[in-house]
């Protein structure tokens, strides 16, 4: 008997629940669904092909008789014969879809007759999403995570967030840089720094947290460069399982600055700043201590945003054994506890003291449970 195969075809840029609906209602009707990610040379796209398929491989892992392919510079159609499908599906989610995809039919239909298109119209609930929705989300409101994990799987919001903050985060250094006037070397020196903070193993100490840090900072109307930087440098190295990761910073922030021809004195001040973040003691350079604050800043967040922090953390240190775990993070907790003050400055203490200390007193609990 032949295999009933079709192909379901679209940009996916990205790929939305709206998509997702309509591959888990057709996959029960075929022995194969290929869902391909269509890519035209001629469009400019919000993520890479590679982006693009990884995000709909993770979002069709539980239909066993989907797979996940790419159409590349050719006619759908053509691609749906050279895979030996029947028939290729289109989504509808209105009627101005249908006088479209009429049109699109028909064109197809001339290129491969043998190819039979069969439009499924979107479920009520799900009309309204698509791709260029969801990303108009993105950075729009404090809340628009929330927003968009309504319209697309939980892999599609962790690729929106990363693009957001990469964007973001080039726009920091950017800005950095544009006011030392032109430094050669300062995008290899981003390079390294992107690379640095996108670390596999990195779950809370990586890119997001060094934008979070410069957001703040651009509230404090700070205008100390070597704090900037000292933001940028300070979790540069990090080794969970390593117990010199601010002196391994602060020689690399060193080095780095000296490579874009930055001075001496200003060198000394970074390291010496990014010194202050193993937070053993209080700082009295007040400008440290501002860096310290904005470091902690995390620990007097909303209890959901603090609860993702220490999730995080115990990922980064999946390797130790719970009952050590929860001794040494106890502990570390506990020390802040412990202070007169967990922040160092009168703006953060007033922002930030009392939910941090909620905070901390309720994770302390739930370590010991």
């Amino acid at each position: 008997m032949k295999t009933r195969k079709a192909v379901y075809a679209a940009s996916l840029d990205p790929i939305t629940n709206g998509h997702v609906n309509i591959i888990e209602r057709m996959a029960p009707l075929y022995d194969e669904l290929v869902v391909l990610v269509a890519v035209d040379p001629r469009k400019n796209y919000t993520f890479s092909q590679k982006d693009r398929v990884e995000m709909a491989r993770n979002s069709v892992t539980h239909l066993q008789n989907v797979s996940v392919d790419t159409c590349v510079g050719q006619y759908v159609v053509k691609k749906a014969q050279s895979l030996g499908a029947q028939v290729v599906i289109r989504g509808l989610r209105n009627f101005k879809d249908l006088e479209d995809e009429q049109t699109l039919a028909e064109e197809n239909r001339r290129i491969c007759p043998e190819i039979e298109t069969v439009w499924v119209p979107c479920l009520p609930n799900l009309m309204h999403v698509s791709s260029s929705m969801v990303r108009s989300h993105v950075g729009a409101d404090p809340g628009w995570e929330e927003q968009a994990a309504r319209s697309v799987p939980e892999v599609v919001v962790m690729k929106l967030k990363e693009k957001f903050v990469l964007g973001k985060a080039k726009r920091h250094w950017g800005s950095l840089m544009s006011s030392f006037g032109y430094l050669k070397g300062s995008e290899a020196v981003l390079d390294i720094l992107l690379g640095r903070y996108t670390e596999t193993h990195r779950h809370y100490h990586n890119l997001e947290h060094v934008v979070s840090m410069l957001d703040e900072l651009g509230t404090l109307n700070d205008p100390d460069k070597a704090l900037s930087l000292a933001i940028w440098f300070h979790d540069a190295v990090y080794d969970p399982k390593a117990k010199d990761n601010e002196e391994q910073s602060a020689k690399l922030a060193k080095s780095l600055l000296k490579k874009l021809g930055l001075s001496d004195e200003l060198g000394n001040r970074v390291h010496d700043l990014i010194l202050a973040t193993k937070h053993v003691h209080m700082p009295s350079d007040p400008v440290a201590r501002t860096l310290v604050d904005l470091d902690l800043m995390i620990l007097g967040k909303p209890e959901k945003e603090f609860d993702v922090y220490e999730a995080g953390i115990r990922q980064e240190y999946g390797w130790v054994v719970y009952p050590d775990f929860y001794e040494g993070r106890s502990k570390i907790l506990q020390s802040f506890l412990d202070r007169p003050s967990i922040f160092s400055t009168d703006q953060f203490q007033a922002k930030y003291e009392i939910v941090a200390r909620d905070n901390l007193e309720r994770s302390i609990i739930k370590l010991r449970g």
